[in-house]
């Protein structure tokens, strides 16, 4: 048996995986610079807390969409194609909310509108990245896989959160969204050598019957077992962008210089992330999955009510957001390996992006509520994220037995 090291020595030696990981790493920092950028540019152009919320339910609202772009990715010859067409597409569209951003044309229909473009666009490259991991990568890698890719993207997301931070300093957060359109272009340019082609023995069937078969895999097995997971994913989502509006709400509330409170605080979480995913992949505890998603959201919990009690010292803060985002990588690692690891490949599109239509709905609801509560405060809304995760890492593994010993 390959050691961790040995396996990771194998991954970066593949040259299609070293590709991908690095287009998509590229096209996260992007996605990094947009994310701190367009959430702060809403709350500055609204001053309301309901419009980021409002904001997080657009784009999460859209992922949930996802299930339209699975049976087209499916049927892609090459998923390359996807990832050379999808990139560009999103780029020129964060162009645009750059360019009306510092032009001063932008407003709140617009800029949900543009949201929305960006956010449909990203269901087809994020649907097409999924699938084509397993299609350069073996099963016992995959798990180490995704850990190096979330490392790495972690890595990237840190630096752009970090440029963003700044460039809402000096340029505010319109020019966080031009960084992102040029970073795309380079995740297209990365992403030229990743071929990733269709199985061979893959059918051709009308594109009708791709969608009812995808939806029939979910249900096939005795006991729905892909139902019930899609269940649990859909409990942890519900405020699994809730970090980021609290983040928001205390660096605008609780600290004297809301803009580097909130660079630095975010910027700290997704550290945690990037930390979160080197551990992982080293781990590799594809084994003991259920133990590591319910462990993960019960330690979430308690550190987000830990960490807004640090307030208002910023470094003290900042560690515990580190930690906090070490802990919420977790779950969403550990679901998409399982998914990656038990499909079908030429399944694997539907079956990422129909379950995705659960766990986004689901978090695009949190959201808004998220931004809907801010009226209770920093602390009460702490409290009550705490609560859900915690009550949801104890009761799903009680109400879906499918999903208490998962593993592959």
């Amino acid at each position: 048996m390959a050691t961790k090291a040995e396996g990771y020595s194998q991954l970066l030696k593949n040259r299609r995986f070293v590709f991908l990981w690095s287009s998509g790493s590229v096209g996260d920092a992007g996605y990094a610079v947009y994310s701190i950028s367009v959430l702060w540019l809403s709350y500055q152009l609204s001053g309301s807390l309901l419009v980021s919320g409002l904001v997080l339910f657009a784009e999460f609202g859209i992922y949930a969409l996802s299930f339209i772009a699975g049976p087209f990715v499916d049927r892609v010859a090459d998923l390359r194609t996807v990832l050379l067409i999808g990139y560009p597409l999103q780029g020129l569209t964060a162009a645009a909310i750059g360019w009306a951003t510092l032009s001063g044309h932008l407003t709140v229909p617009l800029l949900l509108a543009l949201i929305v473009t960006i956010s449909f666009i990203w269901d087809f490259t994020w649907t097409a990245s999924q699938s084509a991991l397993p299609r350069v990568v073996t099963h016992d890698q995959l798990f180490r896989a995704n850990g190096l890719t979330s490392a790495l993207s972690g890595g990237n997301q840190i630096a752009g959160f970090a440029v963003g931070g700044v460039l809402i300093l000096i340029t505010g957060p319109g020019g966080g969204a031009l960084l992102m359109a040029a970073l795309m272009g380079v995740s297209a340019i990365l992403s030229i050598p990743v071929s990733a082609p269709a199985p061979k023995d893959a059918k051709d069937h009308p594109l009708f019957q791709d969608f009812t078969d995808g939806w029939k895999h979910l249900m096939a097995e005795p006991g729905r077992p892909l139902m019930q997971l899609a269940v649990f994913s859909a409990l942890q989502a519900f405020f699994s962008g809730a970090p980021a509006l609290i983040i928001t709400l205390a660096s605008s509330t609780v600290f004297t210089n809301s803009s580097t409170a909130y660079a630095v605080l975010f910027t700290a979480f997704m550290a945690g992330g990037l930390v979160g995913g080197l551990v992982l992949g080293q781990a590799n505890p594809r084994r003991h999955l259920t133990a590591l998603l319910v462990g993960a959201l019960l330690a979430e919990g308690a550190l987000i009510v830990l960490t807004l009690r640090l307030s208002p010292n910023l470094l003290e803060s900042a560690i515990g957001w580190f930690t906090v985002g070490m802990f919420d990588v977790a779950f969403y690692t550990g679901y998409i390996a399982y998914l990656q690891a038990k499909t079908p490949d030429g399944m694997l599109g539907r079956t990422t992006s129909n379950m995705y239509l659960f766990r986004g709905t689901s978090r695009a609801t949190g959201a808004l509520l998220v931004g809907a509560l801010a009226f209770l405060g920093v602390m009460s809304l702490g409290m009550m994220v705490a609560v859900v995760f915690i009550a949801v890492a104890v009761i799903s593994p009680l109400a879906l037995p499918a999903v208490r010993n998962l593993e592959f």
